[in-house]
């Protein structure tokens, strides 16, 4: 209800004007860029009619509620019922999660599929190798959601890898046959609209290398810590301490599990004793090697390192006897799959955060449980430990959501007003001039008013001093000679109106007919 009374920011703006395109009733303006399949399952709504801004809110909001479930179900397989629901609750909770739930981004849609994808992949390696025919058709579902979830490769080899012995290959090859099946209509997509059915793959492939000549994009940020620092506002305080406690508690669990494990304290031959050596030395270069060379070289070369740290934890975790070790690398390899990436390229936005969330209740959940087991409060000769921490956590995240919901608003009133401003703006237009879809319109805010109009309007580059590049910050102040570059530039694309947020603009060739706060409508002087 909240998101509905913001209404939608440019992105989800975006994914609604694909949809229409996808749904057949395209406007003329679409980016499909963006990956294809948030805005196809849209579309499908679309077909029924349900043409409203509140339908992406609606089905973002059923993919957070799917996800919820899924991680639940996912953390069973290791978990009991309430150390699950702790952690599908935590996961439901996080003060980043609540920001971005129901904004109609394909974040949470992501988040949601990848979690189903992992579920769908260890009942496929635990219990029925045919979960291969859902798990790769799932990966490449969450792939085509978000393009960087091409990283779960990572995860996903690390898992086959350390399982490898009870693989069905066969089912396996099944399953990626099923994955190429899913993708075929989405190259034929791409192959009508862009000529080549790689190419927005290949645009997202160069924009993801991109480095320090993104300085003017608002979200350029080249610090490599920005998650750890940002970390106990992404996950809040309760979270932060969780987390704190449950990293201490495994490392005592870890380091109980190897030490007083018979096979390390007999040592039955000196081969045996020559292997776990060169093991933890073979660990200690490589993350020391990681350490050094990282945010210095291509991010993949430090996807590639630790790859090989997870393989090498692993094979002395199975060595200590540590039970689930398998799960225990995957979701580790999860998290940093995607933390190495985030934290090295430059452009960094908070929700980046969110596919690391499900490894983090993970961890959490893990380190309670361990603490619950050797901290123990009896009642009728059974450990609630677990059980009181689970209410009071419970309660107290519940709590901590609730608060957050007003202030989520307060946050966004700027959006509100300009959500409103754009509304009313769009109505003028058309009440005032009939016939303006055969008009040409340009906007600073493109994709929003193409979805309230119903019709392509254009973007306007910002020119400032020598520089040209797309809006990322629009409160410049701007002298003559930017104004009659903006004006230069509307005049040679035969622009008939410019809807425009920026302030301080003298157009030679157009005159300001309506305001609406901040939100003017200029009309060309004819």
């Amino acid at each position: 209800m909240v998101q509905i009374k913001m209404g939608p920011v440019s992105d989800s703006v975006v994914f609604l004007a694909n949809a229409l395109t996808m749904a057949g009733q395209g406007t003329g303006y679409s980016n499909l860029l963006f990956p294809p399949f948030f805005s196809f399952v849209v579309s499908l709504f679309f077909r029924m009619g349900y043409i409203y801004s509140s339908t992406i809110f609606y089905i973002d909001g059923a993919f957070f509620v799917l996800g919820v479930v899924g991680l639940y179900l996912l953390l069973k397989l290791k978990f009991n019922d309430i150390e699950s629901f702790l952690g599908a609750l935590l996961y439901a909770t996080f003060p980043i999660i609540l920001v971005v739930f129901g904004v109609g981004l394909s974040d949470l849609p992501g988040v949601c599929i990848t979690i189903w994808a992992f579920y769908f992949l260890v009942l496929a390696v635990e219990r029925n190798s045919k979960f291969f025919y859902l798990a790769v058709p799932f990966f490449m579902l969450a792939f085509l959601t978000r393009y960087n979830n091409a990283l779960l490769i990572f995860p996903f080899l690390i898992y086959l890898l350390i399982n490898r012995e009870r693989i069905n290959y066969k089912n396996l090859a099944g399953g990626l046959v099923a994955a190429f099946l899913v993708i075929i209509p989405v190259f034929i997509f791409f192959f009508e609209q862009f000529g080549n059915v790689l190419y927005p793959f290949l645009n997202f492939a160069s924009s993801s290398n991109m480095s320090t000549g993104a300085t003017v994009n608002a979200y350029y940020n080249p610090n490599i810590y920005f998650f750890l620092e940002k970390l106990p506002v992404l996950i809040g305080n309760i979270g932060f301490v969780i987390l704190l406690g449950s990293i201490l508690a495994l490392f005592i669990y870890i380091t109980w599990n190897l030490v007083h494990d018979e096979r390390l304290r007999s040592l039955k031959t000196a081969l045996n004793q020559e292997m776990i050596l060169y093991k933890l030395l073979a660990l200690f270069l490589t993350i020391l090697v990681f350490l050094i060379t990282f945010g210095k070289i291509q991010y993949l070369v430090s996807e590639i390192l630790f790859v090989i740290i997870a393989f090498i934890l692993n094979e002395i975790l199975k060595i200590g006897n540590v039970k689930h070790s398998d799960l225990h690398t995957l979701f580790l390899s999860w998290f940093m799959a995607f933390f190495i990436f985030h934290s090295t390229f430059v452009l960094k936005d908070v929700r980046y955060f969110i596919v690391m969330i499900p490894p983090i209740a993970y961890f959490m959940i893990l380190g309670l449980s361990e603490i619950s087991k050797r901290i123990k409060l009896e009642y009728n000769g059974r450990n609630i430990t677990f059980t009181l921490l689970a209410v009071i956590i419970s309660i107290l995240a519940i709590s901590s959501a609730v608060s957050q919901m007003p202030l989520i608003m307060q946050g966004n009133q700027d959006n509100v007003l300009f959500n409103q401003e754009i509304s009313s703006a769009s109505t003028w237009i058309s009440v005032n001039d009939p016939g303006y879809k055969d008009q040409e319109i340009y906007s600073d805010l493109w994709p929003n008013f193409s979805w309230e109009l119903k019709t392509d309007v254009k973007p306007v580059p910002v020119f400032k001093g020598n520089n040209s590049f797309f809006i990322g910050v629009i409160n410049f102040s701007f002298d003559q000679a930017d104004s009659d570059k903006f004006n230069s530039y509307l005049v040679n694309n035969n622009a008939d109106y410019y809807l425009s947020v920026r302030q301080g603009l003298n157009l030679t060739s157009y005159t300001p007919v309506k305001n609406f706060g901040d939100l003017i409508i200029y009309k060309r002087i004819h």
